[in-house]
């Protein structure tokens, strides 16, 4: 036991720091590409943040574990809300200005509500994973139309995301070994979570939806607690809704396309549907203004809190 959760956390460690460098490999090396720092910003660095879950869910899928694959989108997109959103509107709360979140956390929630509705079936299959993959594609088309009508001062704080003087060959270097630590890191974790899953008795779905969904997110929660503390709130909220648009149509949309997954009655009756009252939380951001209280972010721990605890007692 005491050596599975060893590797449990050589995993995440390892998984946390080549998502760090694979993204600031493609950022560099998109920049050098032309990209413009916006854009960079708006778009890799936002899928650095999803890459852990990408590889995780990919090998969980194709060692058989679908419970984990699944549980780990599940539970990172209720932890980028309650987690991640509540803690750093407790370091400062966030006032954002990006017009493009308006569009976004709709679009959470129709994702989410897309996802339920594919699920009816109790399995999701190649078709549906080519339908988020579609969704994606149509996803990264319109949010790149859309950069251009920032205003300035959203342009230049997402475009600081993308900063970084990096000679190119070390970029590729990060790029590649990002790359391998993260199919590494992802093979460690999987195998470690399957084995602490049977040492204590619990099921793989428990595992994926809390230890894995909340170890995949840490960078996420860097990313977020710092920008708080920055007072970059638009990469905030940004990062999450865009974090949870990515792991439906990206993440789950490529797992599912390379190994289609069956779902119990729990999952399709419960547990999609409690991720998508999470996505609707958001709606209280466009609500009040684009504005995260501190109050708010103690209600979302706390919610976050109540949702482990009740998974972990069932």
């Amino acid at each position: 036991m005491i050596v599975h959760c060893l590797l449990l956390v050589v995993g995440l460690v390892v998984l946390t720091a080549s998502a760090e460098a694979l993204t600031r490999g493609a950022v560099r090396v998109a920049r050098g590409l032309g990209v413009s720092p916006f854009i960079v910003g708006f778009t890799i660095v936002g899928f650095g943040t999803s890459a852990p879950e990408l590889v995780v869910c990919l090998s969980a899928a194709l060692r058989g574990t679908s419970d984990i694959a699944i549980g780990n989108v599940v539970g990172s997109n209720v932890a980028n809300i309650g987690l991640v959103l509540g803690l750093s509107a407790l370091v400062r709360p966030l006032a954002a200005r990006m017009n493009f979140l308006r569009v976004e956390v709709p679009l959470v929630i129709a994702a989410s509500l897309l996802l339920l509705f594919l699920a009816r079936d109790n399995r999701f299959g190649r078709g549906d994973g080519a339908v988020l993959l579609a969704g994606f594609a149509a996803l990264c088309v319109y949010m790149v139309r859309s950069a251009r009508t920032e205003p300035p001062e959203v342009k230049e704080e997402v475009g600081k995301a993308a900063e970084g003087h990096l000679p190119l060959w070390l970029a590729c270097v990060l790029l590649l070994g990002g790359l391998a630590g993260l199919i590494g890191g992802a093979h460690l974790l999987v195998t470690a979570a399957v084995d602490i899953a049977r040492d204590l008795g619990v099921s793989e779905w428990v595992i994926g939806l809390t230890v894995v969904a909340v170890g995949t997110s840490l960078p996420e929660i860097a990313a977020g607690v710092a920008a708080a503390y920055r007072g970059q709130a638009d990469l905030v909220l940004g990062n999450i809704a865009g974090s949870n648009l990515f792991n439906i149509l990206l993440v789950l949309g490529t797992t599912v396309a390379v190994q289609p997954v069956r779902l119990s009655d729990s999952v399709v009756m419960t547990d999609i549907p409690l991720m998508v009252m999470f996505a609707l939380m958001l709606l209280v951001t466009i609500a009040n203004g684009m504005i995260v209280h501190r109050w708010e972010g103690a209600i979302l721990l706390a919610g976050y809190a109540a949702y482990v605890a009740w998974q972990v007692s069932r």
